[in-house]
């Protein structure tokens, strides 16, 4: 389709060297200076530039933010019908290529004879005589102005070359605006999320679902296919566990140990350096330890790996593409970096929170201990002697009030003993392993059964280690809950108390007596079937061999 013919006075103007852009240049810096609709902006300018210099087309190609390559084309003097024919816009060899390589403004007579030139496409516009000019401001290039076909058949003049620079400089002017506030709304969403991430980790969030949405966050913010958090694994030197992940196979990788090698993961974690890395696929391996590593990331190409946290604690924020994908640029780097430092200062004030109530708690607990034991106990202690003292002296006169008052008396002594219990328990409370738990499992039976016929018989399976302490507490209470019923109630001389930990807590107390009421008349099993549902779990009872077997169970958290 031949171009628009050009206004009467244009060439008559670029030839005598009075090229009259004035408004054009107003105009043009106007939108600029918007810093709004970029692609409209800049058509306006090649199309200014096309109609001052009287060139047949023209088009503007914007340097990717790396600089390797054009990422935008903008083109002026083709309709719909001819881009579609000719098919895939340029992207930056011969001609174009040169321009990039070498930004600096170029005047040929005819394409074809340069030695870089590699010819048109199919179905591609015939051009001969061609002008190109860098699009710049100060140093820094953002891409390059061409125009094409001088509509005299002449080559462009040097009037002509002054008209696209001053065009291409406003150009500049309106990318580098552009980038400038895409950059800046770029930097809002990263302090967004920052603040996000802080805010959930210091009102108390569980660290894992605050680490799980930072990888949500990463991921959206850096256009990633893969983001990972990996903290050092306990008792393993040179081995980190990846705590939360996001991406297509994020269920099969958390959790996973990576032994780190000589990897580019393990010079970050001990450096406590950010790097950007072009291609982990190239990352180097010695050892076999570290080949877990190149399993993981298999299949991705650009990332970033930035430090999260300080010492000996320091884990790390990992972020891939795909291979085949663009690469990270340094400033993607730099966000990274920030968002992981502010996120590595509110980890290390929660986990410092998370002590101080830790701390609190245990503060109140002794608190309650010494008041159980310097007051509670001793004026149920005082009560009990005088009580007994009174029973003595009734033994004669009244042998059955003397009984009475005897066996509240041992009811007293055996208040005591589940107090101390209790003060016990306040003091351990935090320690749930396993040698802990079957101590205070021991020291309950035995207070329990104390003075009685019931021989008892405690037996632990445990397959797991990290109970918490609030369900340590419930397997406490519903053991002593059992134990004392079936010393009250069944009349049993042998009690048998099973304890299974693995997927599931399993408490099993089995007697030989003859028997307990059902649940709905006994109070302490209604509790203790209340405390199974609110976990999940059940309680039931049932006839056994000889005697009855009370069954509680609850899911284990995982």
């Amino acid at each position: 389709m031949p171009p628009p013919d050009p206004p009467p006075e244009s060439s008559a103007a670029a030839e005598r060297g009075d090229v009259r852009v004035t408004p054009v240049l107003a105009a043009a810096l106007r939108a600029a200076a918007s810093g709004s609709q970029l692609e409209a902006t800049l058509h306006d300018i090649v199309q200014a530039a096309v109609r001052h210099v009287d060139a047949g087309y023209g088009a503007l190609g914007v340097l990717s933010p790396d600089g390797r390559g054009l990422d935008r084309f903008v083109i002026v003097g083709m309709d719909d019908h001819v881009r579609e024919r000719i098919g895939r816009l340029p992207a930056g060899h011969g001609i174009l290529g040169l321009l990039v390589a070498e930004p600096a403004a170029l005047r040929l007579d005819d394409l074809g004879d340069h030695p870089a030139s590699v010819g048109f496409p199919p179905e591609h516009p015939e051009m001969r005589s061609f002008l190109g000019v860098p699009v710049r401001v100060g140093e820094a290039v953002f891409g390059n102005l061409y125009l094409t076909e001088k509509r005299t058949g002449d080559t462009f003049t040097d009037a002509d070359v002054e008209v696209a620079q001053a065009l291409a400089v406003v150009a500049g002017m309106a990318i580098e605006n552009a980038r400038l506030a895409e950059r800046a709304e770029t930097r809002g969403r990263w302090g967004l999320a920052a603040a996000e991430m802080a805010t959930a980790l210091l009102s108390g969030a569980d660290p894992d679902d605050v680490l799980r949405a930072v990888c949500t966050q990463v991921s959206a913010l850096t256009d990633a296919d893969m983001v990972g958090v990996l903290v050092p694994s306990d008792g393993d030197p040179g081995t980190m566990t990846i705590v939360a992940a996001v991406g297509p196979v994020a269920d099969d990788v958390e959790g996973v140990r990576l032994p780190l090698g000589d990897s580019y993961l393990a010079v970050t974690q001990e450096a406590g350096e950010p790097r950007l890395i072009e291609d982990i696929s190239t990352m180097p391996v010695i050892g076999t330890r570290a080949a877990v590593v190149v399993e993981l990331t298999a299949g991705y190409g650009p990332a970033l790996v930035v430090p999260l946290g300080s010492g000996s604690s320091r884990g790390l924020l990992a972020t891939l593409r795909a291979s085949g994908r663009p690469p990270f640029t340094p400033d993607e780097l730099d966000l990274l970096s920030a968002f992981a430092a502010q996120a590595s200062v509110a980890l290390e004030l929660a986990r410092a929170q998370q002590r101080e109530r830790v701390l609190q708690v245990q503060a109140d607990r002794d608190r309650i201990a010494r008041d159980l034991h310097d007051h509670v106990v001793q004026r149920i202690f005082a009560t009990a002697l005088a009580l007994d003292r009174l029973s003595r002296n009734l033994e004669n006169d009244h042998p059955e009030a003397a009984r009475r008052l005897s066996r509240s008396v041992d009811e007293l002594h055996g208040t005591i003993s589940r107090i101390r219990t209790s003060i016990f328990e306040l003091h351990e409370a935090e320690d749930a392993s396993p040698a802990a738990v079957r101590r205070r499992l021991a020291e309950v039976l035995r207070s329990v059964t104390d003075g009685h016929d019931v021989r008892p018989d405690l037996r632990m399976r445990y397959e797991r280690d990290d109970l918490p302490p609030d369900l340590v507490l419930d397997l406490v209470a519903v053991v002593r809950e059992l134990a004392t019923n079936v010393v009250r109630h069944a009349g049993a001389a042998r009690l048998t108390v099973s304890v299974t930990v693995t997927d599931e807590v399993e408490v099993v107390v089995t007697d030989d007596g003859c028997g307990l009421p059902p649940i709905t008349v006994r109070s302490g099993l209604a509790n203790l079937a209340d405390r199974a549902e609110r976990r999940g779990g059940r309680l039931t009872a049932a006839a056994a061999v000889s005697g009855t077997e009370i069954r509680w169970t609850v899911p284990a958290p995982g």
